[in-house]
């Protein structure tokens, strides 16, 4: 299986000598690739952390490695019928007024809630081992050049991320050499290539490249289909 840095020299054409610069474009393309998929694709490379007195009570949104667990798509709690409540999300500044138990917002088993702070992920009641909690969520990996695979990702959507970190590198190529004869070909080839790849996933691309405001899926979308203008 060849590396990522040589399926991007094999789209490029030419080899792009800023491997540090490369990895970041992977790591880009993972996230702005996850922030646009349907959810139907999410389903496919989401994952579930548990809550409980063996595993800690509480989710960073950062793990020891520094690779992001961003995009959480909800959190549930069991209940004393151990049945997974979903939580409803609150902000800091609510966390004493659901803790009261003679205040209307207080949380129950039946009625959890969760909160972020300093980039940690709490539930209250405090899941136990009895009455855990679920998060589900989409990890934002980092991916290096010489890596072969992106850990959990389908080979489509693999495929993506490389395509993207290929626009991103030959627009560097770009900037330094300046060949636009060599450049602009490639990078308008790549991004037709990423656009019929994003409509096959099932995301509206004529749609979102109109968008000029809106939702931040349509914005980060739009910054995607805009490399090579």
């Amino acid at each position: 299986m060849a590396t990522f840095q040589a399926q991007i020299v094999d789209l490029v054409g030419t080899i792009y000598e800023d491997t540090a610069a490369m990895s970041q474009f992977l790591t880009d393309g993972v996230r702005q690739l996850v922030n646009v998929l349907p959810q139907n694709r999410l389903d496919d490379i989401m994952t579930v952390h548990t809550l409980d007195d063996n595993d800690g009570v509480t989710f960073s949104l950062n793990d020891s490695g520094g690779h992001g667990r961003g995009n959480i798509l909800s959190v549930t709690r069991e209940n004393t019928q151990s049945i997974k409540q979903v939580c409803r999300q609150i902000p800091l500044t609510l966390v004493s007024r659901v803790q009261d138990t003679d205040d209307l917002m207080f949380a129950s088993t039946t009625d959890p809630v969760y909160y972020i702070s300093a980039g940690v992920l709490n539930v209250i009641p405090t899941p136990t081992n009895s009455q855990p909690a679920e998060v589900i969520y989409i990890p934002l990996t980092s991916v290096a050049f010489g890596d072969e695979q992106i850990n959990g990702f389908p080979n489509d959507l693999e495929y993506m991320v490389v395509l993207y970190a290929a626009i991103r590198s030959a627009q560097a190529l770009l900037a330094e050499e300046e060949d636009t004869e060599l450049y602009v070909p490639v990078i308008n080839t790549l991004k037709a290539d990423f656009k019929q790849a994003l409509s096959l996933l099932g995301v509206s691309v004529g749609r979102a490249e109109e968008a000029k405001s809106g939702g931040n899926q349509q914005a980060m979308l739009n910054q995607m289909l805009e490399f090579g203008r």
